[in-house]
């Protein structure tokens, strides 16, 4: 009797087992059917990006493209869809029109886009271009310039290395660079798979990647702006021909406003500094009619949710996000339309499958994150508790996860475990079923630059994903080419859908993921 006993027990606990796997598996199936043949992640990246982008922070045409968001996911019967301000004194800034040529010694048609919160030009203005190179010493700046900019363009900064194309502009991660990563044993700081690499040295200190990331030059704008020069131009080493208006961050309603300040291509750019340097003295015609605005309203992260259904988890939350606003030169589609559209469609996923997830499963769609993470470190803040303090609400232990995407529209090809090493063997189970598209590469090493760095402050396990480049650092990333054309369906198929697969499973998980230590 007590060896029939120990049989029966064995015996019930292995169907318990297979009826458990059998539960997943299927819910999977529904996942890969939901996700893969009946796919609406195109759709959405086309609206995002032809019909509601670009959507710069605190503009008119963020907050159009935050209700279509809300609307949309409303229209899924998604739980609780709402906004949460992040800012009350950040700007707006739309361009209306913009022109600029180099009218002498010859004719030449400027590639160029405005960056972005400059002031309108007041119409056609016409100067003699001046090159000013090392512009970072104001005091050396003023000594040689104080009284000669007056009615000048100024053209700031190094001109660009040549680059004859040699290297591919577009790549997918290599076997060898996955596995390097893979066999990482530290969260070293240079991250083997990263775009940013050489900056992660700042990673775990937000002060220091915030000041990374907002770098302004508000001296240098009022020191031209008191001397009466006309415009500023400046350029990146995009080639070939891309623009690249990133990186002024003078968006708050006290900010110094610069010049009219153009973004030019880095072959225009070398041109003019020739020809400057040769002293011919090129004539620069522009015009720049922009508008500056204050509508706080504007200024909102898009919250939903599926809500759980097991009585004692559900108030537990695994979170998924992405950056919803974007530069303003192209209609964000890399950046980061297809983030948010592959989280919107995660969510759809879920709920068109009729699945029942235990816990609740959140989707965040960040405001002004190009501006050093705004509409995620403001939710945190609130929810969370204070930066720089210690003391942190209850709210902090019921994220089990955040997962992030952040890194273009290339394909989901593993998870930066962010030096968290406990997740690896729950990650490994979860992705396995996917390892025929090859999306189960984990890495302990950490990436840097987005959101996720805001819940990985507050030590709630936050991930991004590893992505292949594609050519988001060599032709999209801020420039006037971050458009549709350059988003491969089949990669934002396969994203939402392994995300969505992943996401359900972490919310079916009887205990929250492991905290780092």
């Amino acid at each position: 009797m007590k060896i029939l006993s120990k049989i029966f027990i064995t015996g019930f606990l292995f169907i318990g087992f297979a009826a458990t796997s059998q539960t997943t598996s299927q819910a999977l199936s529904k996942i890969n059917t939901e996700g893969f043949q009946k796919s609406q992640v195109m759709s959405l990246i086309s609206d995002l990006s032809d019909v509601y982008g670009p959507r710069l922070t605190g503009t008119n045409q963020y907050f159009i493209a935050a209700e279509w968001a809300k609307k949309t996911l409303e229209s899924w019967g998604v739980d609780n869809v709402y906004f949460e301000n992040y800012c009350d004194d950040c700007m707006g800034w739309e361009v209306k029109s913009f022109n600029i040529e180099m009218t002498e010694p010859a004719y030449m048609k400027i590639q160029a886009y405005p960056y972005a919160w400059t002031e309108s030009s007041n119409g056609v203005q016409i100067g003699d271009l001046i090159w000013i190179e090392h512009y970072a010493n104001l005091d050396q700046v003023k000594k040689q310039w104080a009284g000669k900019l007056q009615g000048k363009t100024i053209l700031i900064g190094s001109a660009p290395v040549q680059n004859m194309l040699f290297d591919p502009l577009s790549t997918r991660f290599t076997e060898d660079q996955i596995k390097e990563a893979e066999k990482s044993i530290v969260p070293a700081p240079n991250n083997s798979l990263s775009h940013n690499a050489g900056d992660l040295d700042l990673i775990g200190n937000l002060d220091m990647i915030f000041a990374s990331m907002v770098k302004k030059d508000d001296a240098f704008f009022a020191f031209l702006k008191a001397e009466g020069a006309l415009s500023m131009l400046g350029t990146t080493p995009f080639f070939p021909g891309v623009i690249h208006p990133s990186g002024t961050y003078n968006f708050r309603e006290s900010d110094e406003k610069p010049i009219p300040y153009f973004a030019i291509s880095p072959e225009n750019f070398g041109k003019l500094k020739r020809l400057s340097v040769r002293g011919m003295n090129p004539k620069i015609k522009f015009h720049l009619d922009s508008e500056l605005y204050l509508n706080p309203k504007n200024n909102v992260n898009i919250i939903a949710e599926i809500t759980g259904s097991d009585p004692k988890l559900k108030d537990e939350v695994v979170m998924i996000g992405a950056h919803f606003d974007s530069w303003h030169p192209a209609s964000g589609a890399t950046d980061n339309g297809a983030g948010s559209a592959v989280m919107m469609e995660v969510m759809r996923i879920i709920k068109a499958s009729g699945l029942k997830p235990k816990r609740t499963i959140r989707i965040a769609l960040w405001g002004g994150e190009e501006q050093a993470f705004l509409g995620s470190l403001a939710y945190a803040e609130k929810h969370y508790g204070k930066v720089k303090e210690t003391t942190r609400k209850k709210e902090v232990e019921k994220i089990s996860a955040y997962i992030n995407m952040d890194n273009g529209a290339g394909q989901m090809r593993g998870i930066y475990l962010q030096g968290n090493e406990a997740v690896r063997p729950i990650f490994k189970s979860m992705l396995e079923p996917y390892a025929y598209l090859d999306v189960n590469n984990l890495t302990i090493q950490n990436t840097d630059f987005t959101d996720h760095d805001v819940f990985d402050y507050y030590k709630i396990p936050g991930f991004q994903i590893i992505q292949d480049p594609l050519n988001y650092s060599t032709v999209t990333h801020h420039t006037n080419l971050d458009d549709l054309e350059y988003v491969p369906e089949r990669d934002m198929m396969i994203n939402a859908t392994v995300i969505a697969a992943l996401v359900y499973q972490i919310a079916e998980r009887d205990s929250r993921l492991p905290r780092e230590d």
